[in-house]
């Protein structure tokens, strides 16, 4: 790894950090000090959520035209000065705002790291991309422990304590990432030339699609997985909290070496489709779940969330390759902003889908949503190979 990748990697674990602080502190702050009800905190931040979609093909074709790392600081500095505003909200339509200015922020300088990536990374920034998942996942795990501090006092000061070190984290990133060398912006070769701004490419939108649907397994063990165990099993409910644990350390420990297993577009395709399988497997297990005593149920929990996870790792490793071996290396801002507004709306709609699915309709809904995942991930070889042609058919042209 490069100097360039090792300074973006400690600039993405200071980020996380401070995420890890704002997802496990920024409900409370929002609603034991700003006084919010739960019921208007869910709608402010499903509101800026939406609203934050668009951004990343807007800011990623920004970056494309003056610069990754330029961008990219102008970002931070925004979602800085986003995150601290959250100390001036005083009411639900103030929330919105402020809210919808993070998630504007977020979703930019989302698309603007994945250019940086690719540049960076050059013929390994899969691999790359990979590796950083891994120090997001210790990095958030920092930060929510930290958090558990300013939880523990639950008062104002606490909470803006919180609030305002998540905001440093952003500055403090901005200070490492201007230590990478600037990354021009790419020329157009003859195939990029028919792929502008206003260029709708249907190939690549397949891919986001199904990539899209396959991205709603994140929701599984955060959303699915608590709601079920309390209704469904008669497993006891402390067992969430080590199970999303066994999760993450899987994930750090794991998706570096699944990275090392994909270098082109087939095995892209292969490790989505053996993801997939996974996912399915796991659903399964989700189910099965929801029967017998409560060792029983525990057991086949722990063996569910392992399966699962691992066809998490496989996901994001095919991904990571589809979505940036697919996208022309001039528009990876903006192709990258494409990317992630696309799972981002199925990430979105998750947890009142599985909640529908999985919960609602108790262990034949975990059947669906395995057939979901296994579906996507046949469909992925034939839409990502029709996006291949498509490449090659304008380079060839």
């Amino acid at each position: 790894m490069n100097g360039a990748a090792r300074t973006l990697a400690c600039a993405v674990l200071i980020t996380a950090i401070g995420n890890g602080l704002y997802l496990a502190g920024a409900v409370l702050f929002s609603t034991r000090s700003v006084g919010l009800s739960g019921t208007d905190v869910g709608i402010g931040l499903t509101i800026a959520g939406v609203t934050g979609l668009g951004a990343g093909p807007v800011v990623g074709h920004l970056a494309d035209r003056f610069g990754a790392r330029e961008i990219y600081l102008v970002t931070l500095i925004a979602e800085a000065l986003a995150t601290g505003s959250l100390l001036l909200v005083h009411g639900f339509v103030v929330f919105v705002v402020v809210a919808a200015a993070v998630g504007i922020a977020e979703q930019g300088s989302r698309a603007v790291r994945g250019a940086l990536i690719a540049r960076i990374g050059g013929a390994a920034r899969a691999r790359l991309r990979g590796y950083l998942r891994s120090v997001t996942n210790i990095g958030v795990a920092i930060g929510a422990a930290g958090a558990g501090l300013a939880i523990r006092f639950d008062t104002r000061t606490a909470y803006s304590v919180l609030i305002l070190v998540d905001a440093a984290s952003f500055l403090l990133t901005a200070l490492v990432v201007a230590r990478i060398p600037r990354q021009p912006p790419l020329c157009r070769t003859d195939r990029d030339r028919s792929v502008g701004p206003g260029r709708l490419d249907l190939p690549f939108l397949a891919v986001t699609g199904v990539y899209g649907v396959l991205s709603l397994q994140y929701a599984v063990l955060t959303v699915a997985l608590p709601l079920w165990i309390v209704t469904h099993t008669a497993a006891p409910a402390w067992l969430v909290s080590p199970l999303l644990l066994t999760n993450t350390l899987l994930v750090v420990f794991l998706q570096v070496r699944a990275g090392r297993r994909v270098g082109s577009i087939a095995d892209g395709i292969t490790i989505t489709r053996q993801a997939a399988v996974l996912l399915a497997l796991g659903c399964v297990l989700f189910c099965v779940s929801g029967t017998g005593s409560p060792v029983f149920a525990a057991f086949v929990l722990i063996l569910a969330v392992a399966v699962h996870t691992l066809g998490e790792i496989g996901h994001a490793a095919g991904e990571f390759e589809l979505s940036f071996a697919l996208a022309p290396d001039h528009a990876q801002g903006r192709y990258q902003g494409i990317f992630g507004m696309g799972t981002g709306v199925f990430v979105a709609a998750a947890p009142a889908l599985l909640s529908v699915v999985c919960i609602d309709s108790g262990q034949a809904g975990w059947v669906l949503l395995g057939g979901i995942f296994l579906t996507a991930g046949l469909c992925t070889g034939p839409i990502a190979r029709w996006a291949q042609r498509s490449a090659a058919h304008l380079v060839d042209a």
